[in-house]
Formats: structure tokens, C-alpha cells, sequence
């Protein structure tokens, strides 16, 4: 036993019997044994020096050790009790609150169960609706003599893949928010080849609004999944062209950092944000009322969906925007995304 346990169990029995005592005798008994040590110290001091002691200096000596004694003792008793109060509470709070953080984290893991199982369920019926939609609009099995039909088939099919868009980023998301999202599937691939694919996508996008889209990223291969950056590249330039103006312009651009490092951004000087609409603009849902975003449809997934991306890959997504001045969405690559950098440290 240590010298800490052992005095831990010689003083526990004792603070017990002074607890049973009360406040008002426990000091009376301490302060007690404070002037019987009194007493002992001043005997002892008097056969030292070889000088007499008389009953009236034992007297002075118990008063003296009584009145300083007495007051200490009650105070200390007083803010030790306090103190094991606190610690009481303090267990309890810790306990409620891990309680509290372990249903927090049991209902998230439900909601991201209920929302991944629901997605699936929803997918298997609308690919059917959109391979039957695509057939009819495309007429292959023969014309279709009335074109209002092949109008409303077109319609339906393009909600169609709108509804799957939204469940894949549902989806995605409760992937990486229950932890299920992985990099596996990471590869190397160059990253300008990968641009042109995503932002031909949206060139139609651009011409609809009156858009000016530019893109120059160099060159860089990265250690990624290729469809996450794909799909992070696609939802913030489909942002920026959404809110910016016509006659607008949407630029893209990467550099190396000097750290190893690769920085892509996609700047606009569309309408912009508050700080605490770039807030709630990354919260899954999160959507700001703006002139604009009024006018265009969409879940807010878009870039809470693309910073969760980023972060799974060891990067950062960084938001810098101002009211009616633009917005520029920074995307920092870590050097471990970086081929070429993985190369040198081999």
C-alpha cells in the first residue's frame, strides 16, 4: 500500500466520525486536538530552554491555539464540504452528459441508417421511372403520335434524375456521416482532364444563366476518388453559376502551395453572403432566403455535401464571400492527395 492509500484509509474513518458529529462539535473536538498539540509543542519548548512553566502560560497557550484554531477549522470544514458538494454535482453532470453524447450518438447513427435504407428504397423504384421515362421520350419502341405525351415523358424523366440527385447526396452524406464513406476506392488521375469533364457538364448550365465560365487548373495528378472531386467540383461551380448575375463570370483556378500542397478555388461575382449565411450554407439543408436563391430549386446539400468531401480526403473547404461582391470557395488539397508529393517521400 502507498503512502497516499495509506492515509487515505487511516483519515477516511475519521472524516466519517466528524461528519456524524456535525459542523459545531467536529470543530470543538479539531480545535481540541489542536490545543492539546499546543500544549505538547510549548512543554517541550520549556524543557528545551530549562525554564518553568506556570499553569496561567498553559492557559494563554489554549486560548491562543482555540481563537486561531476555531475559525480556520470551521471555514476549511465549511469549503470542504462545499467542495465534495461540487464534486457530487459535477460526477452527476459528467454522467448525465455522457449519457446525453452516447443518444446523441445512437440517433445519429439512426437518422443516417433511416436515411441511407430510405435512399436505397427510393432509388430501385425511380430507375424504373426513369429507364420507362427515357424509353418513351426517346420513342424506341415507335413514335409517339402526340407530343404533348413525349413533352411530359421528357418532364417527368428530367424530375426524375433531379429526385436521384438529391437522393444520392443524401445518401453520400449519411455515408460520411455514420463513417460508412471510405477512400478505397482512391486512384491517381489527373486533375485537369477531370475538370473538363465536370464543367463541360455544366457549360449548358452557364449558357442558360448568361454565364461566362473559365477554368485554368494546371497540371497536378491526385491520389483521390476521382468521383468525389468530381462531385465536390460539380456542386460548387453549379452554386456560383446559380447566383451569379447574367453577364457574370465563374472562375476556376489551382495553384500549387508551398507546403506540398495543391489550392483549387472557385471564385464568382454573383450576389454573395452574410457570414452568417456562409453559416447556415454549411449546414446540411442549410439554405438562405437571398433574392435568388429563391428562384432556384435545391435541397442545400450542395456544399455541406462537398466540405464533408474534402475533409474525408485530409482537406479543408474554406468559404470567403461579401453581400453583393462574390464569393470564392477555396478547396486545400494535403499534401497526401498530392501524387507527385507521395512519390518523392517513397
Amino acid at each position: 500500500m502507498g503512502l497516499k492509500q495509506y492515509a487515505k484509509h487511516i483519515l477516511s474513518p475519521l472524516e466519517a466520525g466528524l461528519e456524524r458529529m456535525g459542523p459545531a462539535w467536529a470543530t470543538l473536538a479539531m480545535s481540541g486536538a489542536v490545543v492539546l498539540a499546543a500544549f505538547g509543542v510549548h512543554v517541550i519548548l520549556k524543557l528545551v530552554e530549562d525554564s518553568p512553566f506556570t499553569e496561567l502560560a498553559l492557559l494563554n497557550v489554549a486560548i491562543e491555539a482555540f481563537v486561531v484554531a476555531a475559525p480556520l477549522i470551521l471555514y476549511s470544514r465549511r469549503v470542504i464540504r462545499q467542495l465534495a458538494r461540487s464534486r457530487a454535482e459535477l460526477q452527476i453532470m459528467s454522467r448525465r452528459l455522457a449519457a446525453t453524447a452516447e443518444q446523441a450518438r445512437q440517433s445519429s447513427q439512426a437518422k443516417s441508417a433511416f436515411l441511407a435504407n430510405m435512399s436505397h428504397e427510393l432509388r430501385t423504384p425511380l430507375n424504373a421511372i426513369l429507364g420507362f421515362s427515357e424509353i418513351m421520350k426517346d420513342q424506341h419502341l415507335g413514335p409517339v403520335s402526340n407530343s404533348r405525351y413525349l413533352g411530359y415523358a421528357a418532364d417527368i424523366h428530367a424530375s426524375g434524375r433531379h429526385l436521384l440527385g438529391i437522393i444520392n447526396d443524401v445518401l453520400d452524406l449519411a455515408k460520411i456521416e455514420s463513417g460508412k464513406m471510405s477512400l478505397d476506392s482512391a486512384a491517381e488521375f489527373a486533375l485537369r482532364p477531370a475538370l473538363d469533364a465536370a464543367l463541360g457538364m455544366l457549360s449548358g448550365l452557364g449558357e442558360k444563366h448568361g454565364v461566362i465560365l473559365r477554368w485554368d487548373a494546371g497540371e497536378v495528378r491526385l491520389v483521390a476518388v476521382e468521383r468525389m472531386v468530381h462531385q465536390i467540383v460539380i456542386n460548387l461551380v453549379g452554386n456560383a453559376i446559380k447566383f451569379t448575375p447574367e453577364g457574370g463570370m465563374v472562375m476556376l483556378a489551382g495553384a500549387a502551395q508551398p507546403d506540398g500542397g495543391y489550392l483549387l478555388t472557385v471564385r464568382d461575382n454573383g450576389i454573395g453572403m452574410t457570414e452568417s449565411e456562409v453559416a447556415n450554407a454549411l449546414i446540411p439543408f442549410g439554405q438562405n432566403h437571398a433574392k435568388m436563391a429563391v428562384r432556384h430549386e435545391g435541397t442545400g446539400l450542395g456544399l455541406p455535401l462537398a466540405k464533408a468531401m474534402m475533409e474525408l480526403h485530409g482537406g479543408r473547404l474554406v468559404v470567403e464571400s461579401q453581400r453583393d461582391h462574390g464569393t470564392c470557395v477555396s478547396l486545400f488539397f494535403p499534401t497526401s492527395c498530392i501524387a507527385t508529393a507521395q512519390q518523392a517521400a517513397a
